[in-house]
């Protein structure tokens, strides 16, 4: 408890300030609202690391309560042509995107609601979770283990981008830590502020039109450029690599490779061919959200 309060206590200012390095450079539809602003800027920067070298897609797990708008927020992703985007999955349709990804079809699998997942029978969700946690990780050679036709010569590997509410976290928490599910999956907890929760109620009564129906995500997905990481900024992001793997019931590399990996995916998105301070501040922003805190926006 008491290296925990020191991480919580060496956290920089920075990550309460208000940036947006990709809303400045025009990545996104204008109109926007802020409190979407953190969420489509991390789903963006996580699309483009199936697109870094070497390929390694990370994922991404959304949390919060009930009727929030976590589908809302990821529907833009149905449009993507290398995402398959569906509301259940199954062995079966599992091993049938396997191979959609050895073919070099799609490179993610979005399930807009994991709670689908989670109300099968308890055989089939532990298979489902034992595949996934293979798939965005070391990825999947060979499924005869569960039955399944599926191999491969070399490692099969897609990120994973899903949300769930706090009481199914709550509920599979422990097991997901267990198995070291949990710490592949980058987290992004969040919340109302009264203010947005007006604003959301007041554009409910006149029927505004959703801004999100606008909004486009985009990658580059030609080589790109080797970006120059100076260790000197990555080691800024330490101290939330480290809160994370504590929460998540591992040692914190994964993290750093996750949040190294946004770091990078952040230049290549505005054409930098290195890292900068910039870069490591708007990365700093997103992870008052990279947590399971449950912060406003």
């Amino acid at each position: 408890m008491e290296t925990e309060n020191a991480l919580d206590k060496s956290l920089p200012d920075r990550v309460t300030t208000s940036r947006n390095t990709l809303w400045d450079s025009g990545s996104f539809s204008k109109g926007v609202s802020l409190s979407d602003q953190p969420i489509l800027s991390l789903i963006n920067l996580v699309l483009q690391t199936a697109y870094l070298k070497p390929y390694r897609p990370i994922s991404l797990l959304l949390l919060g309560n009930a009727g929030i708008g976590k589908t809302r927020l990821l529907s833009p992703l149905a449009k993507l042509d290398f995402v398959s985007y569906v509301n259940d999955i199954t062995p079966k349709y599992l091993v049938e995107f396997l191979h959609k990804v050895k073919n070099g079809e799609k490179r993610f699998l979005v399930v807009p609601d994991f709670t689908n997942c989670m109300s099968h029978a308890m055989n089939t969700r532990t298979v489902l979770v034992a595949i996934l946690r293979s798939m965005t990780e070391e990825g999947v050679i060979d499924l005869s283990d569960y039955h399944l036709e599926f191999k491969s010569s070399a490692h099969v590997k897609a990120g994973l981008i899903t949300a769930t509410t706090n009481a199914s976290y709550q509920q599979f928490r422990e097991i997901w830590k267990g198995t070291g599910f949990l710490s592949r999956l980058l987290p992004f907890s969040f919340s109302h502020s009264v203010d947005t929760k007006t604003r959301i109620m007041k554009d409910i009564d006149m029927k505004k039109r959703d801004c999100l129906e606008s909004v486009k995500l985009s990658v580059v997905k030609r080589a790109p450029r080797t970006v120059i990481m100076p260790p000197r900024l990555l080691s800024q992001l330490h101290v939330y690599e480290e809160l994370l793997g504590k929460n998540s019931g591992c040692l914190p590399y994964r993290h750093q490779i996750q949040l190294n990996a946004l770091a990078e995916s952040l230049a290549v998105l505005t054409e930098s061919s290195e890292l900068t301070q910039d870069h490591i501040d708007n990365v700093s922003w997103l992870c008052h959200w990279i947590n399971y805190d449950f912060n406003e926006v």
